[in-house]
């Protein structure tokens, strides 16, 4: 049981770090102007400034929106199957 913990949490980092990854790619192809509304969304009070509280939010929800896309079977896990077809996804919009 712990290999799993231990799989699926490995499994949602490396979605996140995909994640980031993506954003980082979009943001050096002259997407600034999507990834600023992106930040400005973070701004929940909308006082001109993200708080910790804020960003922290803002990547929860991004986290378990990545977390529900990848599981797919909605087990609340995510099995090597899952990981392997995002992982293969990913693969195939880098190229």
């Amino acid at each position: 049981m712990k290999t799993l913990q231990i799989l699926a949490i490995s499994s949602l980092l490396l979605g996140l770090s995909q994640t980031a990854n993506a954003d980082h790619h979009e943001m050096n192809h002259d997407h600034a102007g999507k990834h600023a509304h992106s930040w400005l969304d973070a701004d929940a009070n909308k006082d001109g400034v993200v708080s910790k509280d804020e960003f922290m939010a803002k990547h929860q929800q991004r986290a378990e929106k990545k977390f529900a896309k990848m599981d797919t079977n909605k087990d609340g896990k995510i099995d090597e199957a899952e990981r392997k077809a995002m992982h293969d996804k990913c693969d195939r919009h880098a190229k």
